[in-house]
């Protein structure tokens, strides 16, 4: 996969919303060096859409720092 396109509201909040996608990237990434796609948020929830955002960033900072 090259490019991971999300959304805040993926229909049913009790699975799980982008952001808790990128929550697990993050970990992945921390923790056992998973190699992220490039990775976008394409959500009309302005609040949520910053949240998701401020993750991509430290998912950003996490690869470029191992």
């Amino acid at each position: 996969m090259d490019e991971l396109s999300l959304d805040h509201d993926l229909g049913d909040d009790a699975h799980g919303t982008g952001y808790d996608v990128l929550l697990w990237l993050e970990e992945a990434v921390a923790t056992r060096g998973f190699v992220p796609p490039r990775v976008r948020v394409h959500s009309a929830n302005s609040s949520a859409r910053q949240k998701m955002e401020s993750a991509i960033t430290r998912i950003e900072r996490f690869v470029r720092e191992a």
